[in-house]
């Protein structure tokens, strides 16, 4: 089962156009939540702290932090912005997964995006595509993921960065695989630092990451052309019942982004 070759051919293949228009208005609520969570999260301490290593030690000044006077480069912006949208933990969800779709998405396109004076129709197609995949990845997880510890915003949520950024970026299929493999040997995150600022730090990661991944491969980077459904790739490694068939299920039909969750208060679904 080709699960990253069909996931990788899927964001290629699919644009503004063939998006239906009710999905496309739920993402455009998915980011004013996203945003206003931002703007809300900027005076948390670990927002301050991440945005004193950024002023101090970014390179040049490609993207804005937000709510800042601040630029940045790309993957400085998208690990502060990534975290600043999940400080307060008031950024929308997906409950099955507990995958924060949103923000471990949208920060690594609108550095890129900003960067490039792309379009909002694209940001919108992106985040759309970057969220169905983190989620069904987090399904092809399951909850076991989970309960072993891994925090699914992180792990999964690269997967989503990765694919919206190389859809802003017009990868072909051939190096969205790539960017696929150079993020699933990054992903990483755990539960035992919820509490923490890490628990933040780890959606700026994986829209870091994304944001490196797809710049990677598009400048000819390799990797695993199968690190999703591999022996020793993420299915295998991070799960003990792995559900292969959920990945693909409904793909280009149905858009996970319809189904996620807005927060009336600011905890855990």
């Amino acid at each position: 089962m080709e699960l990253t070759k069909k996931l990788a051919e899927f964001i290629q293949d699919t644009n503004y156009e063939d998006i239906p228009p009710e999905v496309l208005g739920k993402s455009k609520n998915c980011i004013l939540d996203c945003l206003g969570s931002a703007l809300g999260g900027i005076d948390d301490e670990a927002s301050k702290i991440i945005i004193a290593y950024v002023k101090e030690f970014g390179g040049k000044e490609q993207a804005t932090v937000m709510g800042t006077d601040i630029k940045t480069d790309v993957a400085n912006a998208a690990l502060a912005n990534g975290l600043i949208s999940h400080a307060l933990d008031f950024d929308d969800y997906h409950d099955e997964t507990v995958i924060h779709g949103t923000a471990a998405c949208l920060p690594a396109l609108l550095s890129i995006a900003e960067n490039k004076n792309l379009s909002g129709k694209d940001i919108l197609t992106a985040l759309i595509l970057g969220i169905d995949v983190s989620i069904r990845l987090g399904l092809g997880l399951g909850s076991y993921h989970y309960e072993l510890g891994w925090h699914s915003t992180s792990t999964a949520g690269r997967f989503g960065a990765t694919a919206g950024v190389a859809k802003l970026l017009n990868l072909d299929a051939e190096k969205t695989i790539h960017a696929f493999g150079i993020c699933g040997t990054q992903a990483s995150g755990v539960r035992q630092v919820f509490g923490s600022m890490c628990k933040p730090f780890n959606s700026g990661n994986a829209c870091m990451d994304g944001v490196i991944s797809a710049l990677l491969a598009e400048r000819g980077f390799t990797s695993s052309k199968n690190i999703i459904e591999g022996e020793l790739g993420i299915l295998d490694v991070l799960t003990e019942y792995p559900d292969k068939e959920s990945v693909l299920d409904n793909l280009g039909s149905k858009y996970y982004i319809s189904d996620i969750s807005f927060k009336p208060y600011p905890t855990c679904a």
